[in-house]
């Protein structure tokens, strides 16, 4: 597993991409999480158990520090997590691809497939949301490669 100081590094060259690509969507228990530990309140209630976080003007994440490092990544949202492996669901079917951002080629086959079984795991209302939002912002993806997984 990459350590926090490879994060650092990677994260700040790469001046954390993954956090003006698309925001998450989320769940209210997640909401709930961010909240109780004390950051503001950025969120937009798309429907009931479902919120997406809202960005600035530069439309980034507004809980994006400006060394390039997430002031909520203690509390992070489960796809916020999960990056560079997105989960999606298409033709009836989960599934998740891999984004070759600069972390990616740091990340072993082990703790990627422990991310495929967490995003197993994220509600499916909150993938199709998002998956949704994505296909319609697919030009931000075109920076990076990705796979199937």
């Amino acid at each position: 597993m990459p350590t926090s100081s490879m994060f650092y590094t990677v994260c700040s060259h790469c001046k954390a991409y993954c956090c003006t690509l698309l925001l998450p969507s989320l769940t209210h228990k997640e909401r709930q999480q961010i909240l109780k530990a004390g950051f503001p309140d950025y969120f937009k209630k798309i429907q009931k158990d479902l919120y997406v976080i809202k960005s600035d003007s530069a439309s980034k994440c507004p809980y994006l520090k400006e060394d390039y490092l997430c002031s909520i990544h203690k509390v992070k949202p489960n796809l916020c997590k999960l990056f560079p492996v997105v989960p999606f669901y298409k033709n009836k079917k989960r599934g998740c691809v891999i984004i070759q951002c600069p972390l990616y080629p740091f990340l072993s086959k082990e703790v990627i497939d422990k991310m495929v079984k967490k995003a197993a795991k994220i509600p499916l209302h909150i993938i199709e949301y998002l998956w949704d939002i994505s296909y319609k912002e697919k030009e931000k993806y075109k920076r990076f490669d990705y796979q199937k997984i």
